[in-house]
């Protein structure tokens, strides 16, 4: 059933079962679980229908520390969620993959890492969300996956690095948007924006949900289990502002909810110069291209899990793009981060190191202009490097309440985006074991490794919010647990990628979905208790 807050009294108050914030994947997933099995949910999304500027004015908010995008431009309030962001021209697919088992596995290089399960337990859920997804089959093996038109992926010498897949959907979250409008015991509730988890008498339970109408005034739900879904900003930013002990935030006594804020980090980091005739067009697996009918996929390069282990790397994974020689020029990297600053805050160290390559690189810019005139996909003559890397999780990295306020007059998220150099680090070296592989075979070889660069290139987010309510059975480690409850809180829960305690290298969505069927089984499992 669909409903709008705009048409509840002021104070009306209503009751369900369960009562879920946000309609991203991790809401719609979980709401779509509970359909026709007896409980009352209320699936309450902050924007409408679709993207809407008013609504979208709520994810202001304030950055400091490392540049990353800014909010209002990287979250996206309608059904759907931040799905609705990820087609633009030209770009008509999102990427997914699962996270890899090192991914779960605590690992003594890296401080705070470890799921409270492994891998395995969570295929069950990833071969399921596959499909909710509409993705090809859970099959990621990239042998498996060769066209007999296209090239194999790149013959490697065994060990060190080897090509791993992402498959590529083309359809979103909004596709979900009629069968929840018809299930009879589900209530889709628009423009309602929650702003409050209050308890009652109880301090370990929440007792209502307070929504915020477009006109400032307030209704309620009331439901026996809630479930956070609202974004890896969002979720930190309404546990914070529901404040339950000293004014620290629900589910903060430990001072964890916000922390361990993590993106993905991306960055072109180099280019492979070819040894042999036609390398970019051997390498055309790395491209996105149909593997089968309706499937696409593309390969990327990885040092496997064992390797990891053994020299205590992050996991990273390198995707291989053909260009031409002149867009490896640092005046054509320095042009294109002023370009990216725009859009990020603070503003990128360096500015005045990236003026001066592009006005002692005048000659490189005009070179590279001329090879867009002639050939605007670029020649093939190098195969740009651009890295998608995991950040180690790190409790100085986090959300927090800034000092500006929403139009309903609460504080606004305030991200204080940390990576560190070891992160770079880490990249660094996975890309040192391609160069090391690459030459071995004869291929070619890196050139302009990460931290070569005059200024040092800037680490992209890729709109891959995560960690700020990690998963943790000990609550001093985490604000939710395995069950993905919050610790201290019996009927309060959190999905999406916030709850995420390491982060591997693959895009979130896929496991984010995972995550919310597993979740959607145990409500089954309270409701009938």
């Amino acid at each position: 059933m669909l409903s709008d807050a705009r048409q509840l009294a002021s104070d009306q108050q209503v009751e369900g079962d369960v009562c879920i914030v946000g309609a991203g994947p991790a809401g719609i997933t979980a709401a779509r679980e509970l359909i026709g099995n007896g409980a009352r949910v209320w699936l309450l999304e902050s924007g409408g229908r679709d993207m809407e500027r008013r609504a979208q004015r709520l994810n202001r908010g304030q950055n400091v520390g490392y540049p990353i995008h800014l909010p209002h431009q990287s979250r996206v309030r309608a059904f759907g969620g931040t799905t609705r962001h990820w087609f633009s021209p030209g770009d008509e697919s999102w990427a997914a993959r699962p996270l890899d088992p090192v991914d779960f596995e605590i690992r003594p290089g890296i401080r705070y890492s470890g799921w409270p399960f492994d891998r395995a337990h969570l295929d069950p859920y990833y071969a399921h969300a596959q499909a909710l997804c509409q993705l090809g089959p859970f099959d990621y093996d990239p042998s498996r996956w060769t066209a007999p038109s296209r090239t194999p992926p790149l013959a490697l010498p065994s060990g060190a690095v080897g090509t791993t897949l992402f498959q590529h959907g083309t359809a979103d979250f909004d596709g979900y948007y009629q069968e929840l409008v018809r299930a009879p015991n589900v209530t889709l509730l628009l423009h309602a924006s929650v702003v409050d988890l209050a308890t009652g008498e109880d301090p370990d339970r929440v007792d209502r949900v307070e929504v915020r109408r477009e006109d400032g005034s307030r209704c309620f739900v009331r439901a026996r289990l809630v479930v956070l879904a609202a974004g890896g900003i969002e979720n930190p930013r309404l546990l914070l502002l529901s404040r339950r002990v000293h004014g620290r935030g629900l589910g903060n006594d430990r001072d964890l909810v916000g922390r361990f804020f993590a993106e993905r980090l991306s960055a072109r980091t180099g280019f492979i110069v070819p040894v042999i005739p036609d390398l970019a067009g051997r390498a055309s697996f790395y491209h996105v291209h149909e593997a089968a009918p309706g499937v696409r996929v593309q390969g990327a390069l990885r040092v496997p899990d064992a390797v990891q282990r053994e020299r205590q790397l992050l996991n990273c994974a390198f995707f291989l793009a053909p260009r031409s020689l002149s867009m490896t020029a640092e005046s054509v990297r320095s042009v294109a981060t002023l370009v990216k600053a725009r859009r990020r805050r603070p503003l990128p160290a360096g500015l005045l190191g990236h003026l001066r390559n592009i006005a002692t690189g005048l000659g490189d810019l005009g070179t590279f202009a001329r090879d867009r005139l002639r050939r605007p996909d670029g020649a093939s003559s190098v195969l740009v490097i651009r890295a998608q890397a995991e950040q180690a999780p790190n409790p100085d990295s986090r959300v927090t309440l800034g000092t500006r306020r929403d139009r309903f007059g609460l504080p606004v998220a305030r991200v204080d985006w940390r990576p560190t150099s070891s992160d770079r680090a880490s990249i660094r070296a996975s890309q040192e074991a391609v160069d090391t592989v690459l030459r071995a075979a004869g291929l070619g070889h890196v050139e302009l490794m990460l931290g070569d660069e005059h200024p040092p290139a800037l680490l992209e987010g890729n709109f891959h919010h995560l960690g700020a309510t990690r998963m943790h059975t000990d609550p001093s480690l985490g604000v939710v647990d395995a069950d993905c409850r919050v610790h201290g809180v019996r009927n309060l829960y959190v999905a999406g990628s916030s709850v995420f305690p390491t982060y591997g290298c693959s895009n979130p969505t896929l496991t984010v979905v995972a995550l919310a069927l597993r979740l959607a089984d145990h409500l089954k499992k309270q409701l009938a208790g």
